[in-house]
């Protein structure tokens, strides 16, 4: 399965962090930059900032956003906005994040005024000390707010002719709380808490893609069984076989048949392709797609973070499972424990995917929690303990997500 590989010409793997509606759909998505995974690479001062990252074409998922029709929400330098450089985008995809640092200089009216009057919108990053010139205030369609305890800014805002979108919001009973305040757009990690649904039972599909799994992940797979249920199953052996003769993997024949594909490609690669497939099949809404994103891109970080150090006993395998089923209940609205009776796990992992820290594998799930949650500022301390050195566990981050996003790209493509 290909993996985004970083190289000189693209110096940024970017994160990509969904913005939600109250009714859990996704508006768009805040593409925030990292710095630069090439270490020897001298920092290069038109590169930083996320609008040209993303135009030079080095962000993947930059398709999956487009073809949804999903805003991207950007920032660009004060030279980009004066050279309108957001044209490069569909006006009806183009969400334009404006700096405190630049929401007082007329200079820059003009150019905003004609893409706000071309259908791009224009969102104001709000600051208690800065209050925007009266025309920009005027030409903003959107205000974010950093955190919920902003609140009280609300009261500054005509928000009759506003959308607000509150960042870092953590729990669902903050999104109602916010809603009665007039917010309408919510971004943070409450969309990863699982909402259970009383008595709820798994659609058939859902059942027997879960089945599927339990199928792919025993020890020592028959895989001359495992072809014979993949090949049953029209939809997973047309995408798979679709997928294979794509020109990403340029085969000099046609292959016709699974149990061609599994010899050809690896049994490990068609299982780690259908783990993303048979996920993505089971989550159903654009809330649990983005579970899925975050379930794959946690099941990355982990397997690479194992992989690459040697003195832990456990399998890069193990820990790739681990992150992916890590949102299981909140994909499937049921308990933990009864979404892990269909899968095939020891008790320590069963153990680790329901909470508890008594588990090994505590450490490593808190320092992935870690990195979500606070991004490259990841506490030091997790990091010693770990006996981890910080530069690399950034870029394994930044690369499994960039994974993550790639392997969506070509399930949605197939």
């Amino acid at each position: 399965m290909p993996a985004a590989v970083p190289s000189a010409t693209n110096l940024h793997l970017l994160s990509r962090y969904p913005i939600f509606t109250a009714a859990k759909t996704v508006w768009g998505y805040e593409i925030q930059a990292t710095a630069s995974i090439v270490t020897d690479q001298p920092p290069d001062p038109d590169r930083a900032n996320v609008g040209a990252t993303v135009i030079a074409g080095d962000y993947i998922g930059l398709n999956t956003i487009l073809a949804r029709n999903k805003k991207m929400l950007l920032s660009y330098t004060r030279d980009q906005l004066q050279k309108q450089i957001p044209y490069a985008f569909p006006a009806q995809s183009s969400a334009i994040l404006i700096s405190p640092d630049f929401q007082n200089d007329p200079d820059l009216l003009p150019a905003l005024r004609q893409m706000a009057a071309d259908g791009h919108t224009i969102a104001l990053e709000w600051n208690a000390g800065v209050t925007p010139l009266p025309p920009l205030m005027e030409l903003a369609d959107v205000i974010c707010l950093g955190a919920p305890d902003m609140a009280e800014e609300l009261a500054k805002i005509p928000l009759a002719a506003k959308t607000v979108i509150v960042r870092n919001v953590t729990t669902r009973e903050e999104v109602e709380q916010l809603q009665k305040l007039g917010v309408s757009l919510f971004q943070g990690r409450f969309f990863k808490t699982a909402e259970i649904i009383p008595g709820k039972k798994l659609s058939s599909h859902q059942n027997s893609r879960l089945q599927i799994l339990r199928v792919i992940e025993a020890e020592s797979p028959d895989l001359d069984q495992l072809a014979q249920t993949i090949q049953a199953d029209v939809s997973l052996s047309y995408r798979l076989l679709t997928y294979l003769n794509s020109p990403t993997f340029g085969f000099m024949r046609k292959i016709d048949s699974i149990r061609q594909a599994i010899a050809l490609l690896g049994w490990i690669n068609v299982r780690n392709w259908l783990r993303a497939v048979l996920l993505a099949d089971i989550a159903q809404g654009e809330e649990q797609t983005e579970l899925l994103h975050l379930s794959l891109w946690r099941g990355k970080f982990l397997e690479q973070t194992v992989a690459g150090h040697d003195y832990w006993d456990f399998k890069p395998d193990e820990m790739f499972l681990l992150g992916m089923f890590s949102l299981l209940d909140a994909i499937l609205g049921i308990p933990m424990a009864d979404a892990l009776a269909f899968l095939p796990l020891n008790d320590a992992q069963k153990k680790a995917l329901r909470g508890e820290s008594t588990t090994e594998y505590m450490p490593l799930l808190t320092l992935m929690l870690a990195f979500e949650d606070q991004g490259e500022d990841a506490p030091d301390r997790i990091l010693m303990d770990l006996n981890l050195e910080r530069e690399t566990m950034q870029r394994l981050h930044r690369e499994a997500g960039a994974w993550a996003s790639s392997i969506l790209e070509i399930g949605q493509g197939a």
